[in-house]
């Protein structure tokens, strides 16, 4: 089985940023929504040119179009990730209007049916993060996850990840990727270097 990619999110300064492109980050994540982490588009705009080879990733929570289209601009953006309760035709607008490929993300215990899935016809990747729900065990949340993964969608995985359980939740699923944020932080928004370089060495097992 050949290792996931792996997304760095919630960076909020460009030492940060290429110090996870350069221990093999494939995606560094900015987050535009309310969050400890949130930046704005000057800064990611300073990220994006700190690491001109990763994909950089917009993080969205039920933002207006011109929010996204402005940070695309801004910030050269790669990709947009949507946290929120974007619809199929928001995802449909986001692409037409802007070129990216969309991420969107399921925050539930419980990972939605093909149906609910298939309706976001021109999104491209899904992101499910399994840490939402405590009252379901992570083995069951994981399983959910993996049985979308087999049915041939491409899904990045979080949720609680950290250089300790990364490797068992990425044989439990094959994910397409890994997304981290506080797992590999030593506080909201900062990077902790050894952190990184476990949950990258981890990963690529």
């Amino acid at each position: 089985m050949s290792a996931p990619r792996v997304k760095i999110c919630g960076l909020t300064t460009p030492d940060d940023a290429a110090l996870a492109v350069s221990l093999g980050a494939d995606f560094a994540g900015v987050i535009f929504a309310e969050s400890p982490r949130r930046v704005d588009t000057a800064r990611a705009a300073l990220i994006r040119a700190a690491v001109p080879s990763a994909l950089l990733v917009g993080v969205f929570r039920d933002p207006s179009m011109n929010e996204v289209v402005d940070a695309v601009r801004a910030a050269d953006l790669d990709l947009l990730q949507f946290h929120g309760q974007e619809s199929p035709a928001f995802c449909d607008e986001a692409l037409a209007k802007t070129g990216r490929p969309i991420i969107k993300v399921f925050n539930s215990n419980r990972v939605p049916g093909v149906a609910q899935l298939a309706a976001y016809t021109t999104t491209s990747y899904f992101l499910f993060d399994t840490s939402k729900d405590d009252s379901l065990p992570p083995a069951a949340r994981l399983h959910d996850v993996a049985t979308i993964r087999g049915l041939g969608f491409r899904v990045f995985l979080a949720g609680g990840l950290t250089p300790e359980s990364v490797r068992h939740a990425v044989a439990a699923t094959r994910p397409f990727a890994v997304d981290v944020c506080r797992g590999v932080e030593r506080a909201p928004g900062v990077k902790d270097p050894a952190a990184l370089e476990r949950f990258m060495a981890e990963v690529r097992a």
